[in-house]
């Protein structure tokens, strides 16, 4: 339990360290939206997504006899590092989609 414990704060350190990088050292608050209609979770997200990812690559990489804690840190950054590039990924291909939809209207327009 204190192995997970390390894992997701290190996990959530991490996130939180992509989402400063990402929007240029300004951490973003929670929030409520008005449309769509709901809460934007701000930094908080990117800390959940961290700490998740690395709970999980150390429950399923590390050996259950072996409490290394240099092995722990090491895993839970790196999947805290590689789901925040997976989001991030996620919203290029989104972004990607709206400039080709705009091209394609730009073209109809002409």
């Amino acid at each position: 339990m204190n192995t997970l414990l390390i894992a997701g704060c290190i996990g959530g350190i991490t996130g939180i360290v992509s989402h400063l990088m990402r929007n240029g050292k300004v951490l973003i608050f929670p929030k409520k939206r008005t449309r769509p209609k709901g809460i934007y979770l701000g930094f908080l997200a990117d800390f959940f997504i961290g700490a998740a990812a690395s709970v999980f690559a150390v429950t399923y990489l590390t050996p259950t006899d072996s409490n290394v804690l240099r092995s722990i840190i090491g895993i839970s950054i790196l999947a805290g590092m590689t789901a925040e590039n997976v989001l991030l990924k996620r919203e290029l291909n989104v972004e990607k989609a709206k400039v080709e939809g705009l091209d394609r209207i730009n073209q109809r327009l002409k």
